[in-house]
């Protein structure tokens, strides 16, 4: 236990300090690999118990009550199965966040082979890095609405693959049979390390300079105005809310999941189109989050529609992708 904490200690700290991506990432590796040998751990415990015992046979010279004998084997038996019940468990966990992170990795850089990796500065020097996807067979002469898909974070700020992780819905839409169905402009930008995309109060966020690359863009060919939409999970929820409650004139619909904001600046957004998502046994963000912007944009006379899983938690967005008519929903929408 003393070896594996001394590992973990410096591996979770250290990337708090080091901007170094490379260093970062084998940082990380190291904390999943120790946190899975920490399920390991009862084997020991189990061998030095087993030698206890023989001790104890073997230099207890009182005698043991055959009641007493027949408790202490339950024990031990219900001890053992306890300890490689949890040891096995936490070994699983462990082994399954290595395999879904090389497996969402590798996901996320089939994802950024589709996009166009661009970079924004704006006139004091401030520099954003997104990905763009163009419709599929672009026709310049044409009219296309876009889809800003904020991605969750954790990631590091420097890393523009790793930053797409999160990115739920460019993920979805950027698919072949959705980019047919659905032809949109989808804009994934990336969020610099210690920053977010709004809405979590005290929390520095680069929400003005994701609307000034976004304006940006107006400039080229393609992109219909009036059909700006902005989704999210998770911190890119708390951002779609924040980013029509800043930016109503931007975007004439948002599908916020997992988030929240101020409910007082629900009166700006009655004429923007929302449609909310939360679980409502989540743990990482209250689902009061989601109800009080919803409350408060009907008190204000908005018409928003909301969906909450009464049985689910904060992993809820294969349910959001799947519910009938939302994306059919989403590209309906245009600002008045």
């Amino acid at each position: 236990m003393l070896v594996i904490g001394l590992v973990l200690i410096p591996a979770i700290a250290w990337p708090l300090l080091s901007k170094d991506v490379q260093f970062n990432s084998v940082s990380g590796k190291i904390v999943q690999w120790a946190s899975m040998a920490g399920g390991l751990i009862f084997i020991p415990f189990i061998m030095h118990f087993l030698s206890e015992i023989k001790l104890l046979n073997t230099e207890n010279a009182s005698p043991i009550k055959e009641s007493l004998k027949d408790t202490l084997v339950t024990v031990k038996a219900l001890a053992l199965v306890i300890t490689l019940i949890i040891g096995g468990m936490v070994t699983v966990e462990g082994y399954s966040s290595i395999y879904w992170g090389k497996q969402n990795f590798e996901n996320t850089k089939k994802l950024a082979q589709l996009f166009e990796a661009r970079t924004f500065v704006n006139s004091k020097g401030d520099t954003l890095f997104y990905h763009l996807l163009k419709p599929l067979n672009f026709d310049p002469k044409k009219k296309y609405p876009l889809v800003v898909s904020l991605p969750y974070g954790g990631q590091p700020g420097t890393d523009k693959i790793r930053q797409m992780e999160g990115a739920a819905a460019a993920e979805l839409l950027s698919t072949d049979i959705n980019r047919k169905k659905y032809p949109a402009f989808l804009f994934v930008p990336n969020c610099p390390s210690g920053s977010g995309w709004g809405g979590i109060p005290n929390y520095p966020s680069v929400d003005t300079l994701v609307y000034k690359a976004i304006s940006a863009l107006d400039t080229e060919p393609g992109i219909d105005v009036k059909r700006r939409y902005v989704t999210g999970i998770s911190r890119g929820g708390y951002g779609s809310w924040h980013f029509i409650c800043t930016r109503p004139d931007m975007f004439a619909a948002a599908i916020p999941v997992c988030g929240g904001d101020d409910p007082k600046l629900a009166s700006r957004i009655v004429n923007v189109a929302v449609w909310a998502f939360h679980g409502a046994q989540d743990k990482n963000v209250p689902v009061s989050g989601s109800r009080d912007m919803i409350k408060a944009m009907k008190k204000a006379g908005g018409n928003p529609k909301y969906t909450e899983f009464q049985h689910e938690g904060h992993n809820i967005w294969y349910q959001v992708s799947i519910t009938p008519g939302l994306w059919d929903w989403l590209f309906a929408q245009k600002l008045k």
